[in-house]
Formats: C-alpha cells, sequence, structure tokens
C-alpha cells in the first residue's frame, strides 16, 4: 500500500526524542509482553500489536507516533494501520529496538503485498482482496508442511482455513456485486493476476523472509511475519471499507477486518506461548 508513514534509523529517531517534549509525541511499543519486560525505551507505551486495532482510542491522533518493534516489520505494520485512521503523522524506527540498541540493522521493511490508492472500484477490492487471501492462505500451507510440532500444525491448519472462508466470503460479495458474475475458477484466475506473484503461491512473502532471513527465520520470526500480513489485510479492508459506497458491501468489508482482528489476538497469544515453552 502506497504510504506516508516517515522513516527514520535510531540515530534520527534519538534526535527527534532528545528534540522534542515527552508530552509533545507518543512514544509507542508494538512487540509483546515479554519483549517489552526485558527492554523497552524510556517513556514508551506499550500496546502489542495483536491489540492494536482494539486499542487505537488509547493513542492521541493529534501529536505525532514514533513507532518501534524488534526489527522495524512489525512497526512498520501498525505505522501504516495508524496512518490509514487518519492519524497525521505516523513514524517508523526502520532499525527497531535492535538498532537502538546497536546491534544489526536491517532497514525499512515495508512487505509490500498489496497496493492500494483509493481509486479502486468496488469489485476490483473485492478481486485484491480474494488474491491477497489466496496468497496468505499459501504462505500458512507452506508453514504447515515444515512444521515440526503439533502445536504450530494446528495454528497454522486453523489459520489457513480460516483463509477458505474468507475467500468464499468475497466470492460472494463478488456475485452480488456482478450480476451473473464469473464462475469461481475464472473468477480466481481473474483476481491471483490483481497482484500477480504476490498471489501465487505467496512469492513474495517467501520473498521478504528470505530477505531480512537474519530477523525471521526463527519460529518465533515467522509468527511476526504472519502478524504483519494479517495487519496488512486489516489494514487493506478497513481503507476498502471507509470508501464503500454500498452499505452491504461496507458491512462485510467490516465483516472481514473484524475476522483479522481475531487472527491478529490468535497469532499474539502464541507469540506469548512460545516464549514461556
Amino acid at each position: 500500500m502506497s504510504s506516508s508513514v516517515q522513516m527514520m534509523n535510531s540515530d534520527e529517531a534519538r534526535q527527534f526524542v532528545n528534540d522534542n517534549k515527552p508530552d509533545s509525541f507518543t512514544l509507542l511499543d508494538v512487540r509483546q509482553d515479554w519483549e517489552y519486560e526485558e527492554f523497552h525505551l524510556p517513556g514508551a507505551r506499550h500496546i502489542p500489536l495483536p491489540e492494536l486495532p482494539d486499542r487505537m482510542n488509547e493513542i492521541e491522533s493529534d501529536k505525532p507516533v514514533l513507532v518501534y518493534c524488534a526489527v522495524g516489520g512489525r512497526s512498520m505494520a501498525a505505522a501504516s494501520l495508524l496512518e490509514g485512521q487518519d492519524y497525521p503523522k505516523v513514524i517508523n524506527l526502520v532499525d527497531g529496538a535492535m538498532g537502538w540498541n546497536g546491534d544489526v540493522a536491517f532497514g525499512p521493511m515495508e512487505l509490500g503485498m498489496i497496493e492500494f490508492d483509493g481509486k479502486e472500484t468496488p469489485v476490483e477490492m473485492v478481486l485484491k482482496s480474494y488474491a491477497m487471501e489466496h496468497a496468505l492462505q499459501q504462505f500458512y500451507l507452506d508453514e504447515k508442511s515444515k512444521a515440526q510440532s503439533k502445536d504450530r500444525i494446528e495454528l497454522f491448519d486453523e489459520l489457513a482455513g480460516f483463509e477458505d472462508k474468507h475467500k468464499d466470503t468475497l466470492y460472494t460479495l463478488y456475485k452480488r456485486l456482478v450480476e451473473g458474475g464469473a464462475p469461481r475458477e475464472p473468477f480466481e484466475e481473474q483476481a491471483l493476476k490483481t497482484i500477480g506473484e504476490a498471489a501465487e503461491g505467496g512469492v513474495v512473502i517467501q520473498e521478504f523472509i528470505d530477505e531480512y532471513a537474519g530477523a525471521f527465520d526463527t519460529e518465533e520470526g515467522v509468527l511476526q511475519v504472519a502478524a504483519m500480513i494479517e495487519a496488512q489485510a486489516l489494514d487493506y479492508y478497513l481503507r476498502c471499507a471507509a470508501r464503500a459506497q454500498d452499505s452491504k458491501t461496507k458491512d462485510i468489508l467490516q465483516l472481514l477486518a473484524r475476522e483479522e482482528r481475531a487472527h491478529l489476538k490468535l497469532l499474539g497469544r502464541f507469540m506469548d506461548k512460545r516464549s514461556k515453552d
């Protein structure tokens, strides 16, 4: 999605923090509880990414928000969510807490799975959404095939199943929007073409993980990527719902957004469980 989120590395963020009064901006930590307890920037407000959609009202919208996570990925997803809900100045700490502490820095992490320019027709929204859900499902199925533990197999199987439900919902919406619309198979082919390789087998997702292998090559890292993707899907549905003219289309997009919130919470619980194992 095109974004006006401002990027800062740790040196720039330090300068920003030093140059501004603490009450003139919000420093937001979107990592999990155990990460926050191990280390956090002084004065940071803590709202884990999986909880952010339900707790945005805790963040003042009339002040700049500087968001950080461990390496810059989850914070970028959080920053995009805030921007999509009309927070006027959102800043992403691109090298995260690791860069702040002088560890390996990776640079800006934008998944870039789907573009939203605000000009899509309702049918185009549905096609892009379907392709996005397909890509996410392929990613989950691939992770399920590589999983070693029963818990992880069950998690990714459940998440992949959610995407089937979303794809069914989107096809139903498509048929409502296009009287006598294409049968399911031609519709799916058309949808996957809207974002190309990002949809076919989740290629772009895997390329992202490979590019930042040092950040996401653990089980915990894969869960963080999954949370980023779910947050991006939620962001897309919220933006589309805000633009939808037809009330039924808006209702379905808001339903999908609510379900993405639930998926994020599930991932958050699993990340916390992993930290205790």
